[in-house]
């Protein structure tokens, strides 16, 4: 005789299936990563940023004191010994820009790197804002956009965009202005420099000058092109996303 047997309420009720924690284990992997490599892209920009600063320090002090090196090259020899020397004060003062326009040249590439930077930086923190779950409308306020709102000319006000103007026109002015004076001082000595008047020594000079204006604003045009191409990109996307 078989007994029988009462399941009770919860044994008859069907197993719950256990969450599968493979997607929250993903994403917190993917943010993980993410915040990797956030660290290490901030890490790259200060570093940029910090030798971009260096670098205009550098110039400052070079044409601070290059100018009275130019003046006393430039003046008329007055002792023999002076005037031993004056025989190559030409190629002196032809030369003095030089290392001026190499640090103007490799501040465009090292500027141009941090802002590509910037753009890398942009679409990490784009990322971890959506894991954030913060409210859409901070996103201005939290990362790099605080600050593209004081640096980035094309997003900030009146105010800043003429600092800009005026940090960077005054870079541009001091490096040409120099090179003005020291060929300008150079022409004057080849004048007085007998077997040197009719040899077109200074004209070279502007040639080559010439050519690096050329070089380094080619470098800061095709530069922003790049970038604003990426840009463009990110708002693109930031609109489809909406």
């Amino acid at each position: 005789m078989s007994i029988p047997t009462h399941k009770t309420e919860k044994e008859n009720r069907p197993a719950t299936p256990k969450p599968n924690p493979e997607p929250v284990k993903k994403m917190s992997d993917a943010v993980t990563a993410l915040a990797a490599l956030y660290q290490g892209e901030k890490t790259d920009a200060s570093y940029i940023f910090n030798t971009a600063m260096v670098m205009m320090g550098v110039a400052v002090t070079y044409v601070v004191g290059a100018i009275p090196f130019v003046g006393n090259l430039s003046r008329p020899p007055i002792t023999s010994s002076a005037l031993a020397s004056s025989e190559v004060a030409w190629l002196f003062l032809l030369l003095l820009p030089i290392p001026l326009w190499l640090i103007a040249a490799f501040h465009s590439l090292i500027t141009l790197n941090a802002m590509s930077h910037g753009i890398s930086v942009r679409i990490i923190e784009d990322e971890l804002f959506k894991a954030s779950e913060l409210p859409i409308k901070k996103r201005k306020m939290v990362g790099s956009l605080a600050g593209d709102r004081i640096m980035d000319i094309t997003q900030s006000k009146a105010a800043h965009k003429i600092t800009t103007v005026i940090v960077y026109a005054g870079v541009a002015f001091l490096v040409i202005g120099f090179t003005v004076y020291s060929l300008y001082s150079a022409s004057e000595v080849v004048r007085r420099t007998a077997g040197l008047a009719n040899v077109p020594v200074v004209w070279i000079a502007i040639a080559v000058y010439s050519l690096l204006l050329g070089v380094v604003g080619l470098s800061w045009i095709t530069g922003f092109r790049t970038i604003n191409k990426g840009r463009a990109e990110i708002r693109s996307s930031d609109e489809d996303a909406s």
